[in-house]
This record gives structure tokens, sequence and C-alpha cells, in this order.
């Protein structure tokens, strides 16, 4: 089955009769299965409008996506088939809820061609209303239109939440958007920076390496030292600052 790419690329590739391979005048049926790479099921829209399950049906326009399909029909008119069309997308400056606004691809408008029309033509041409759109066709779930979740925008409560290992990576997300907390930043490469060379003790080198690589102030590393070691003033003192800024950070 196509996704949603292949089949939009199909929409845009077959058009009249010589391209799509068949004349599409009466098929809008197996124009939409095409477009899908779908077997044949049913042997009219109608019948596959009647076969779609409750949960795939949407009514409201504003839950309609590209690459849904769009059902309409008139149950007293003298056609028993119905019709069925592809979603392509929507007008510029939309309205959600409005009909008129959605664009759809569609047979037997012009003779021996798919064109585009806004999805009410169907009532103001045919007297055909709009049953429902679907995300299903033949049996199958289509792959259809989702808008990407806005991306997470991180705080300095997510900070605050790293407690204990504080991960700087969040603060300098934040400091993207803000001067103050940039400016925190540089004062902690700073203070990670001044800590002692020459000394010995592994828990400050492993306290160093693991900033420089992941970001990452593991204090407890240094508290160690200091405790185990009065000797060690400027870890101390470097301990103390990083603490006084992790705390002007944290949220009141």
């Amino acid at each position: 089955m196509h996704d949603l790419h292949e089949t939009m690329v199909w929409y845009r590739e077959n058009e009249t009769t010589s391209e799509i391979g068949f004349n599409p005048d009466g098929q809008c049926l197996r124009v939409c299965r095409t477009a899908r790479d779908l077997r044949a099921v049913y042997p009219s829209a109608k019948k596959s409008q009647d076969a779609t399950p409750k949960e795939h049906r949407f009514y409201k326009v504003a839950d309609w996506r590209k690459g849904m399909i769009l059902y309409v029909d008139d149950p007293n008119d003298n056609n028993p088939f119905g019709h069925i069309v592809t979603i392509l997308g929507r007008v510029k400056g939309f309205d959600p809820d409005n009909a008129h606004d959605v664009l759809v691809k569609t047979n037997s408008v012009v003779s021996g061609q798919l064109v585009v029309v806004r999805a009410d033509y169907f009532t103001d041409h045919w007297g055909d209303k709009i049953q429902f759109a679907s995300d299903w066709l033949n049996g199958s779930v289509l792959d259809v239109f989702t808008r990407k979740p806005a991306p997470t925008r991180v705080t300095l409560a997510d900070f605050a939440d790293t407690r204990g290992k504080w991960d700087v990576k969040i603060l300098d997300a934040v400091g993207e958007r803000r001067d103050d907390v940039r400016h925190k930043v540089r004062q902690i490469e700073k203070l990670v920076d001044e800590l002692p060379e020459d000394t010995k003790d592994e828990r400050v080198h492993k306290f160093k390496n693991r900033f420089e690589k992941n970001r990452v102030l593991d204090l407890s590393l240094l508290n160690d030292t200091v405790r185990d070691d009065a000797r060690f003033t400027r870890v101390k003192e470097v301990r103390d600052g990083l603490r006084g800024i992790i705390k002007s950070v944290l949220p009141r």
C-alpha cells in the first residue's frame, strides 16, 4: 500500500487517461484505490462507504486530514454508486470548519481527467451531500497527514528535576532565550576549568570528564573529595561556587 507521500506523487503524475492507464470517468473508487495501490474489494463507492467502520468516519471538517478519502452521495438520485475522492489539503488561510476550503482530486468533472476541486463542489454542482471523510479504504487504514507535536520547551523546573546530577544541557537550552541563564552557564564552565589539575584524587578528574562529555555536574564527587581531605581548599571553593550558581537559577 502506498503511504501518504507516494499517494500524493501518484496524483501529481497521473491526471489523464494515458497517464493513469484507464479512463477515469465513472471509476472514482478505482482511482482512489489505485492511488493507494490497494486491491479491489467493493464494487462501488457507496458499498465502500457503507462498509467503513464507524471509528474511521470523520464528520467534522476540522477532523479531515490530507490523504483521507471523502464520500459524497445523494441517496435520492438515480445514481446508486455514490462518489469517492481523495483529500489533497486546504487552501491558504483556510477556515478549519469550512468544506469549501478543502481541496480534493476527483474524476468525472472533466472527461478523461482528474482535476482539483473544492470539497463542496459536489453539493453545489451535483446535489451530492458530503457524507464523511475516512482514513480507511478496502479494509486498510490509510497513512494520512498528522500534525507533528510541538517540540517540548525545557524550563528551569526541568533543571531542578535533575537534582544531584545537574544537567547543564537544560541550562544551555534555556540560555538560548535568556541572557541571564546563558551568563550563569559561562560561570559554571569557568569554575569547572578552575578545578586543580595536579590532584591525584580520581574523583576530581571523573567530575571534570563527566562535565566535558555529558554536561552533567555530579557534585557528590566533589563533596566526597572535600570531606575526605580538607587540604583540597580550591575544590571546596569551586564546589561552593557551583552550589551558589545552581541555587540562583532554581525556580522559587
